[in-house]
């Protein structure tokens, strides 16, 4: 019985880095307005070999996941079929869009896979932009 509470315990910590993310841009917009927090807006596809390691490696660090789920909405659309404004729709993949809940750019679209250190560089300096256009 306790290996089993150990072996939960242990894939639950496994799971604790994760990203909140809204499947929508609809609802995530409404979400963005409601808490006044940008949008993170990750385009992916299945079969995208930088989709993956992003998810499985980059999108798991604990020092990430924290930092983006307190100050924006993430955002996860599959660029071959979502919700997203034709602005933000491409056929490359990854992307990432920086937008505020009406869908204006903070700062330029991202392309490609990213570490997690640099890939929280660049949110932190998103993050002071949109502070700055308050």
């Amino acid at each position: 019985m306790k290996k089993i509470a150990v072996i939960m315990l242990l894939a639950m910590g496994l799971n604790a880095a994760q990203f909140n993310w809204i499947y929508t841009y609809k609802e995530a917009s409404a979400k963005a307005l409601k808490e006044n927090k940008p949008m993170v807006v990750y385009m992916h596809r299945p079969g995208c070999e930088s989709c993956d390691f992003l998810e499985q490696k980059v999108f798991n660090d604990e020092n990430l996941s924290v930092y983006v789920n307190e100050h924006y909405v993430p955002v996860l659309l599959n660029v071959k079929k979502s919700d997203a404004p034709k602005k933000l729709v491409v056929k490359a993949s990854p992307v990432f869009h920086f937008v505020n809940s009406k869908g204006d750019f903070i700062e330029e679209t991202q392309y490609g896979g990213k570490n997690a250190k640099t890939f929280l560089k660049i949110l932190q300096d998103v993050e002071i932009k949109f502070q700055s256009k308050k």
